[in-house]
């Protein structure tokens, strides 16, 4: 999915500058074939183009964006960058770089071209898409998020906007709120199977841990499996919701991050249980333990992250 939405703003720019006759016909025809997919003939045009025009930003980004197609991604960012020091407030041009390094693994540096592209384009929702999918990559996934509620306030029907914030949510355990999600974008693209695929895989995962998943909207839900390493601390276990939502809130407001788990046992009793945090190893969810008690006085216990 992330490949399918990058390319978006892989985009080539259009004629924006006046030069002779000659440079036009190269630049369009670069421009054909790159719309043909013939990337390998896009740059021999705009490579001519060059030696014609060397000072042209637009030849040198869209021979980037060739490059890219090609997965030349350091000859696309040298052509990027030769354009930035020609143009520096050329339209699209900070985004590209940020997909050359995203794909570079080089996260960060994609975050800094994104940001200095928002600057430029506050009102683009894929900037901010493309943004949290790198910050994502970097395991900041709140951060993220907030990038994909942007995207949706600019554009509320993107498809897979609405994807991959369910996605996230998935990652948190908030299943429920992502079927939700999921569903809000089946309804905008019916025929898209992603969103249709991913609400399978989130009950047939419920199924094989044995939990249900309890539809009551406020509610953090987690149903991973025990596929899920690392440990959480448990501050209680309740029959009651409110009870739960109350020590939910307690801790939240008290700098522990919080979440209610709702399932059934082996008797359909419901069950919401108030777990925090995600350690990899028992002696760091130990630590928060007695964290817990120091500040709160709650008495929590250590469980494997997954395991009910």
């Amino acid at each position: 999915m992330k490949k399918v939405v990058f390319f978006i703003l892989l985009f080539i720019c259009s004629w924006s500058m006046v030069f002779a006759e000659t440079e036009k016909e190269l630049f369009d025809k670069g421009v054909l074939s790159f719309k043909k997919n013939q990337y390998q003939d896009a740059i021999d045009e705009f490579s001519k183009l060059i030696e014609l025009a060397p000072d042209n930003p637009d030849a040198y980004k869209n021979r980037g964006v060739s490059y890219m197609k090609q997965d030349q991604y350091d000859l696309a960012i040298k052509d990027f960058e030769t354009a930035k020091n020609l143009f520096p407030e050329l339209k699209g041009l900070y985004s590209n770089l940020g997909v050359a390094w995203y794909y570079k693994k080089e996260y960060e540096k994609a975050i800094q071209n994104y940001d200095l592209e928002i600057e430029m384009a506050p009102d683009n929702h894929v900037v901010y898409f493309n943004r949290a999918l790198c910050l994502a990559e970097l395991d900041r996934n709140e951060e993220a998020l907030l990038d994909l509620e942007k995207t949706l306030r600019l554009k509320p029907d993107f498809y897979w906007g609405l994807c991959y914030k369910a996605d996230l949510l998935d990652q948190a355990g908030k299943n429920s709120e992502a079927i939700t999600v999921y569903e809000e974008a089946i309804q905008i693209d019916p025929d898209n199977t992603y969103a249709t695929e991913k609400i399978a895989q989130l009950k047939k995962k419920g199924k094989k841990s044995g939990i249900t998943i309890a539809p009551h909207p406020g509610d953090d839900i987690q149903a991973k499996d025990a596929i899920q390493k690392g440990y959480a601390i448990q501050s209680g276990a309740f029959r009651n919701q409110t009870n739960a939502g109350n020590l939910k809130n307690r801790l939240i407001q008290n700098g522990f991050d919080s979440r209610v788990l709702v399932i059934k046992d082996s008797n359909d009793n419901t069950w919401y249980l108030v777990r925090s945090g995600h350690y990899p190893d028992k002696n760091q969810a130990h630590k928060a333990v007695v964290s817990l008690k120091e500040k709160l006085g709650i008495t929590s216990v250590v469980r494997p992250y997954g395991v009910w």
